[in-house]
C-alpha cells in the first residue's frame, strides 16, 4: 500500500484509535486485529485487487461489494463496517498504517512492547531470555523483541523502543571516542 505520510499518519491513529475503543468496548479486540490483518495480508498479495480497490475510477458500491463477497465471511461484522466506512471516506490505502496503530493500541492495553534488538552476531537464546528479563524488569512491561543483525555495529548491541534508542554497539563507542580525541586538537 502507499507510504504513509504525516497527515495519513494522523488520519490513521485516529481512525485505529476510533475503531480500538469501539472494539475494546465489545470485547473483541483481538478478533479485530486478527480480521485486520487478514485483510491486509490478502490486499497486499494480490496486485489486482489492490488496484481495483484504490482505484479512484471504480464505484464505491462495487468495492464494497467486493469486499463483502471476499470478507464476510472471515471477518467480523464490525471490522467488515469499518471497511465500509474507510472505503466511503476514500481511506482504504491507510489500512497498512491504520493496522500498524491499532496493534500498538492493542500491544499498549495488553501491556506489552516490541522493542528492536540490533546485533553485530545472532543472539543465543540465553543472552535473549536475559535481555527480555532485564527489559520487563525496567519497563514493567511484558516484552517481545524482534532482533536484527547489522554487522556494521561491529560488537554490542542497540536497542529501539518505540522513540527511544539505548545504543550500545561498539561503533557508536568508537565514533565518540574518536569525537572526544579530535576535540582536543
Amino acid at each position: 500500500m502507499k507510504k504513509c505520510d504525516v497527515k495519513n499518519l494522523k488520519i490513521s491513529k485516529k481512525y485505529a484509535n476510533a475503531l480500538f475503543e469501539s472494539a475494546n468496548e465489545k470485547s473483541c479486540t483481538q478478533k479485530v486485529y486478527d480480521d485486520l490483518v487478514f485483510v491486509d495480508e490478502t490486499v497486499n498479495t494480490n496486485e489486482q485487487l489492490k488496484d481495483f480497490l484504490f482505484s479512484p475510477i471504480i464505484k464505491l458500491e462495487d468495492k464494497k461489494d467486493v469486499i463483502n463477497k471476499l470478507f464476510s465471511i472471515h471477518i467480523d461484522k464490525n471490522t467488515l463496517d469499518f471497511l465500509y466506512i474507510l472505503i466511503d471516506n476514500s481511506r482504504l490505502y491507510t489500512l497498512d498504517e491504520i493496522l500498524n496503530q491499532y496493534s500498538y493500541k492493542l500491544n499498549e492495553s495488553n501491556n506489552i512492547v516490541k522493542p528492536t534488538v540490533i546485533s553485530a552476531v545472532e543472539l543465543n537464546e540465553d543472552q535473549k531470555n536475559s535481555l527480555t528479563v532485564k527489559l520487563e524488569n525496567k519497563l514493567g512491561k511484558k516484552i517481545i523483541s524482534d532482533y536484527i543483525i547489522d554487522e556494521e555495529i561491529i560488537g554490542g548491541i542497540i536497542v529501539e523502543i518505540d522513540d527511544k534508542t539505548i545504543d550500545c554497539s561498539l561503533k557508536t563507542k568508537f565514533d565518540n571516542m574518536k569525537k572526544q580525541l579530535t576535540k582536543g586538537n
